[in-house]
This record gives C-alpha cells, sequence and structure tokens, in this order.
C-alpha cells in the first residue's frame, strides 16, 4: 500500500480556548455526581493539560480518596453536546445493576462544557501486543452485545454512525479513490462494501450503540494491575443499525469467529433470525472496510491505528 500520509492528523483548532484561568473557573463550579463527596479531594491543579485531542483536554486537578482525577473540557463548541450526551449513557449503563464486561470512565462531576473523571491508568489496545488484542476483542464483543441487548435511552443522533450505509458512500468511493490501495485490496474492498450495500438495511429498533469503539478506545490496564479493559470516549454514542459498531469491533480483530461470538452474547430481539444476522454480518464487513480506509487515510503506517486499519484491509477472508 502506498500514498498514505506520513503523519499523525493535526486536531482541528480550539474555539474553546483552555486555559488555567478556565479550569479553575470550571472547578468552582462543579456539580457532583450522586454519592460523590467533592470536599474530599485533595485539589492539585496541574499547570498544564495531561492530554489534548479533537474534542476535549484533559487537566489533572488533584485526587479523591487516592483516584487521580482530571477534567475533560470541551476544546471546541461542537463537541459540547458530546459531553453531554456521554455523561447520560454512562449514568443510565451504571444504573443498570449489572457487571459489564468492560469498565466505564467514572464519572465523579460535571460543569458547564466539563466533566470529572477519574484518570484511567494504563495504553490502548491498539498500543497493546497481539495477544493482548485478541483477549481484549472477546471483551469487548461481550460488552457491545450487552449494550445492544439493553434500553437505549433518548440521546441525539450521530450522523456518521448506526446510520444507513446508502448515506456513506460518497464518503467511502472519494477514500478509496485516494488510499491508492493495491490491486487485490482495492477489489476486496469494493466487493465488501458493495455486499453491505446490497444486504438488506437495517429495520429493526433502535439499539444502543457506543458509536466508535475502535482500538484506540479501549484502555488496558498495566500489566501489574488486575482489571478489566476500560471502553471510553462515550461522545459519539447514538442509536440504531449495531452494524457501525460491529465495524469498528472488526478493527480490533478481523475475524469472522468474532463477529458469531458476538451473536451468541446478544439477546436483542431478531439475532435469532439468520437472515437478519447475514445481513447485519455483510453491512459490519462494510462498516469495517468503510473505517479502515479512514484511518489508513489520517494516520501513518507506523501509528498504531494506522496498522489497525491496515491489517483490516489486509483481510481476504471472503464475506458473502
Amino acid at each position: 500500500m502506498t500514498g498514505e500520509p506520513d503523519r499523525t492528523p493535526t486536531p482541528p483548532p480550539a474555539d474553546l480556548p483552555v486555559d488555567l484561568r478556565r479550569v479553575e473557573l470550571l472547578c468552582a463550579r462543579l456539580r457532583p455526581e450522586e454519592g460523590e463527596e467533592l470536599e474530599r479531594i485533595r485539589w492539585e491543579i496541574g499547570k498544564r493539560p495531561r492530554g489534548e485531542g479533537w474534542d476535549n483536554v484533559l487537566w489533572p486537578i488533584g485526587t479523591l480518596d487516592g483516584r487521580q482525577l482530571v477534567l475533560r473540557i470541551a476544546r471546541r463548541r461542537s463537541s459540547r453536546a458530546l459531553l453531554g450526551r456521554e455523561v447520560t449513557v454512562l449514568r443510565r449503563l451504571r444504573g443498570l445493576g449489572t457487571t459489564l464486561p468492560m469498565g466505564l470512565p467514572a464519572v465523579v462531576a460535571t460543569a458547564e462544557d466539563a466533566v470529572l473523571v477519574e484518570w484511567i491508568e494504563g495504553t490502548t489496545v491498539a498500543e497493546a501486543g497481539e495477544f493482548v488484542q485478541r483477549t481484549t476483542a472477546e471483551d469487548l464483543c461481550r460488552m457491545l452485545a450487552t449494550i445492544h441487548s439493553g434500553p437505549a435511552p433518548e440521546v441525539g443522533r450521530n450522523p456518521v454512525r448506526g446510520v444507513p450505509l446508502a448515506t456513506r458512500e460518497d464518503a467511502f468511493a472519494a477514500d478509496l479513490e485516494r488510499s491508492a490501495l493495491s490491486g487485490p485490496d482495492r477489489r476486496c474492498a469494493a466487493a465488501r462494501w458493495q455486499a453491505g450495500l446490497d444486504a438488506p438495511p437495517w429495520d429493526g429498533r433502535d439499539l444502543l450503540l457506543h458509536g466508535d469503539p475502535h482500538p484506540g478506545n479501549v484502555v488496558v490496564p498495566p500489566p501489574t494491575v488486575r482489571a478489566a479493559a476500560t471502553l471510553i470516549d462515550w461522545g459519539d454514542t447514538t442509536r440504531g443499525d449495531p452494524a457501525s459498531d460491529l465495524g469498528a469491533l472488526l478493527l480490533h480483530a478481523p475475524s469472522p469467529a468474532l463477529l458469531e461470538s458476538y451473536r451468541a452474547h446478544a439477546a436483542w430481539t431478531g439475532i435469532e433470525d439468520d437472515a437478519t444476522w447475514e445481513a447485519l454480518r455483510l453491512r459490519a464487513w462494510a462498516w469495517a472496510t468503510r473505517m479502515a480506509l479512514s484511518l489508513v487515510l489520517a494516520y501513518p503506517s507506523h501509528h498504531p491505528l494506522g496498522r489497525a486499519g491496515r491489517r483490516m484491509l489486509a483481510h481476504q477472508t471472503p464475506t458473502g
């Protein structure tokens, strides 16, 4: 494969600049989640952020009962709604009273344009070794099956996740043209996409979706810590066709067996129907191809997400 950019993508400019003054103001306006006592926080507000992404800045602010805390602050106006959506879904999932196969971000308090959360120690699964990637993919498979099978709260719609494949046709064609894939990989990508388009569209109830469970949004703990991996970044959560979540699942391990494992664990109405499942399976491979193209165009070959995209596109197992 040739033609990919040789640098990590640059986040879009911030239209909500984040500085120490804004952080201090937001800390003074925090509203605790039920059961949390902000009076117990040991405040140690950092002078600079701990990390910055496309939508949020992570700023260290201290500890609570030994737990390191960071303030996730919207750096763009468009990401305000994503933070609110994330808090809504995390509250709902924690309120189910069931043990989930993976961890969730722990929300401690909220403020306008900000969420106070526990810092999650570890690395993304995209950066982990092959064994950890395989075992974590199985955990994610069960996690998505659990989320999809439960109640779906009213959350805003994501324009590019959980939607009919036909709405992404122009974007797929443009990315396939730009990708400069080799002949066999290009033909396989086009065939997978077409098979998904030709499959019957989703006609079941709108399921709750994570929206973006790719390998960069799963954090695995250090080897010395016995804990489950954590599924993070719920800002893209939405309702709709589970095929887009399953496409992201295939980025972790492009394996037909992984989809069959998902089917064995999911309990939403209709999954037992073979025709429904076959259509979902084909749409999932199409979504995986679409997402993989986005990754190889955005990340260089040495980047963990770039590698995940290339692995998916090089996988030649037939889907028909």
